[in-house]
């Protein structure tokens, strides 16, 4: 996962070197905010990984003299907790439908069926209550988008 995780950043740190952006805006954050937001949290995600990483290998090796030398391990098998790939099929799945209906019903539209669709999938069951936040963050995120960073998202059916 820390390979994925760091081939996405080296991506977004190409891509955000590279952006052709005109200088001398309202003074505002700027078109880069948000992406270098996104490759600073990127590349705190690949030094966890990795930190974790290094950590378990030590655990298992230190594991693996224990049981040499006679102890009993406690069961507790790294990377042995299963994949629930129902949750992984639906998210995929919310996903998708967001990419499909982004542009025609709009972002607030779009982005809160992607939100909503998430927590369910991730196993929420207060429906009614997700689907308020889910609206919540994706105006939210629409206000941030339009008023902070000038940056305008879909508007789709509802034209904003």
């Amino acid at each position: 996962m820390a390979a994925v995780v760091t081939a996405f950043a080296v991506y977004l740190t190409h891509g955000l070197l590279v952006m052709d952006v005109r200088e001398g805006g309202d003074g505002g954050p700027g078109p880069r905010f948000f992406p270098l937001l996104v490759l600073v949290l990127a590349w705190v995600v690949v030094a966890g990984l990795a930190l974790d990483a290094v950590r378990e290998r030590r655990r298992a090796h230190r594991e693996v003299r224990a049981v040499g030398d006679g102890a009993v391990g406690d069961g507790d098998e790294p990377g042995t907790a299963p994949t629930d790939w129902r949750a992984v099929a639906l998210v995929a799945a919310t996903f998708a439908v967001f990419t499909a209906v982004l542009v025609p019903l709009g972002w607030l539209v779009a982005g809160t069926w992607l939100f909503w669709g998430t927590a369910q999938a991730l196993g929420s069951r207060r429906r009614l209550f997700d689907a308020g936040v889910a609206l919540a963050v994706a105006s939210v995120v629409q206000l941030a988008f339009g008023a902070g960073l000038g940056l305008n998202l879909p508007a789709g059916l509802l034209g904003l």
